[in-house]
Parts: C-alpha cells; sequence; structure tokens
C-alpha cells in the first residue's frame, strides 16, 4: 500500500488559451461619436436686448457658474434647465428646478422649443427665436445683392408730401 509522502503531485494540464489575433485599428469597433446637427439662427433673446446664441448641441442654464447661460438671480436653481439638440429640434429639459420651468405661461418638464416661445425661469424671461430665412451676406445664390444695394421703402415720411408738393409723382 502506498503511503501519502509516496505519492507526487500530479499537476493538472493547464487548459489551452485560443490565440485570436489582435484586430487592426482600423477593425476594431470602438464607439463614434455621434454627430448631432445643430440647427441654425437660433437664438434666445434676454430682456428683449441681449441675444444669446444657441450654437452648442448641449446648453445649460442657471446660477452656477459652471452652466452655459448664468444667471445671477436668487430665484433661478443652480441647475436649472437644459436645452438639447434633439433630431434636429431644440428641447428644453427642467432640471427638478425649485421654481419651475414655464413656456408659454404652462409649466414644463421637458418640451420643444418653436419660434416666439416665452420661457420663464422663476420670473427671468426668454423668448427662444430661431429663423431659417437668415442668412449671412453673400451666401444666398439666388440673390447676389447685399443689404447696401436693395431699395428701401419709406412710407407716410415728409419726403413722400414734399416729393407729391414738386410734382414728382
Amino acid at each position: 500500500m502506498m503511503e501519502p509522502e509516496d505519492l507526487q503531485p500530479v499537476e493538472s494540464p493547464q487548459p489551452v488559451q485560443p490565440t485570436v489575433p489582435e484586430p487592426k485599428p482600423e477593425e476594431k469597433n470602438e464607439e463614434k461619436p455621434i454627430e448631432v446637427t445643430i440647427p441654425q439662427n437660433a437664438f434666445l433673446i434676454m430682456a428683449g436686448t441681449q441675444a444669446i446664441p444657441l450654437d452648442k448641441a448641449l446648453i445649460t442654464i442657471g446660477r452656477s457658474h459652471d452652466n452655459t447661460i448664468v444667471l445671477d438671480d436668487p430665484r433661478v436653481s443652480r441647475k436649472h434647465l437644459e436645452i438639447r439638440v434633439v433630431r434636429d429640434h431644440f428641447v428644453l429639459f427642467d432640471l427638478n428646478s425649485s421654481g419651475g420651468t414655464y413656456v408659454n405661461r404652462q409649466r414644463v418638464s421637458q418640451g420643444i422649443l418653436y419660434s416666439g416661445d416665452v420661457v420663464s425661469l422663476a420670473g427671468v424671461t426668454f423668448v427662444f427665436s430661431q429663423d431659417s430665412r437668415l442668412r449671412t451676406p453673400g451666401s444666398d445664390p439666388i440673390n447676389e445683392q447685399s443689404a447696401g444695394d436693395r431699395h428701401t421703402a419709406i412710407f407716410n415720411s415728409s419726403i413722400d408730401l414734399l416729393n407729391k408738393k414738386k410734382g414728382w409723382w
């Protein structure tokens, strides 16, 4: 009979690891960033005087200094709302603000913004505007006139009365 000390430990065979060739850099399945097209000519009008262009896919608004648009108003939450581009539209998302977010006097948690919408954040008001007809000078292939080349219409002016008296009309 064999004694336990006479037994030699038997090494169990190691499982064979299959070798898989390392994929070439162009074959790697890396996540590609999703390209977002930011709609043109969109902005927020604040206090009727300041136009803030919406030229990013994500715009944050609030009291905190790390927001895209910082509002120094105690009624506004630190992180009050986000405006994101979703399927070529600007969509507003309230971030559970204490004062709430209103669009055209209705409290909302999220919603698509349309040109002319009045957005209110606890009393601070913006008007959303987006005009697809706006263009940069010289970019209209149909009409190459610049703004200074077009005629200007003046209605009910003293010049009209003066010209009528002289018999020019």
